[in-house]
């Protein structure tokens, strides 16, 4: 009963406060070195080494990627699959809301990316915060999140989806967007897609 009130309430509030959110929304064509933010949760070896190629990916094409990742460890202590090339944060920096803090996330959330992609195949209230308050020009996320309200564009997990056909797929829907700038921001707002 407690955990639902917190749930709730941590929700309620997320939704106001995103919603005052005030951020300059971009283009989201990635076929122009776009800043790209990738949120993911880094704790299961599996979902790091998809992210990690993922984001190698982005590089060779280009783009500026930054990753922040969640780890559930109490304390920082050595991640074995950690690489410099990604920021984290941990359990310990996890309020009684499950709302995150400290530097590293404060500076992802105030980066104002080109482009900043959640993925999370399910939701998980510290990564869905950093996303509805990003001040990224474009955000993409699951359709079926609780933090949809906030993203741009929205995509939806078919059945079978895993979390490399996720990334993918919204990287091939972003490589062929039209750059025609009436296209976009006439369909900004209208952008689901079943993955």
């Amino acid at each position: 009963m407690i955990e639902k009130l917190k749930h709730n309430l941590a929700h309620y509030q997320l939704r106001r406060e995103a919603l005052q959110l005030v951020r300059q929304k971009k283009d989201p064509n990635i076929h122009r070195n776009a800043s790209i933010g990738i949120l993911y949760n880094a704790t299961e070896r599996e979902t790091f080494e998809v992210v990690r190629e993922f984001y190698r990916d982005l590089r060779s094409n280009g783009n500026a990627p930054a990753s922040l990742g969640y780890i559930d460890f109490k304390e920082v202590t050595f991640h074995p699959l950690a690489r410099p090339e990604s920021d984290y944060f941990f359990k310990h920096q996890l309020n009684w809301m499950q709302k995150p803090s400290g530097t590293v996330v404060e500076n992802f959330i105030n980066e104002p990316f080109d482009i900043l992609i959640n993925l999370t195949l399910s939701d998980f209230y510290p990564i869905d915060y950093i996303a509805a308050l990003s001040k990224a020009g474009v955000k993409i996320g699951r359709l079926e999140s609780a933090v949809s309200f906030c993203y741009d564009m929205s995509f939806q997990n078919g059945d079978n989806a895993d979390l490399k056909s996720f990334a993918y797929t919204i990287i091939h829907y972003l490589s062929n967007i039209n750059n025609d700038a009436q296209h976009v921001q006439r369909n900004r707002s209208s952008h689901h897609h079943a993955v």
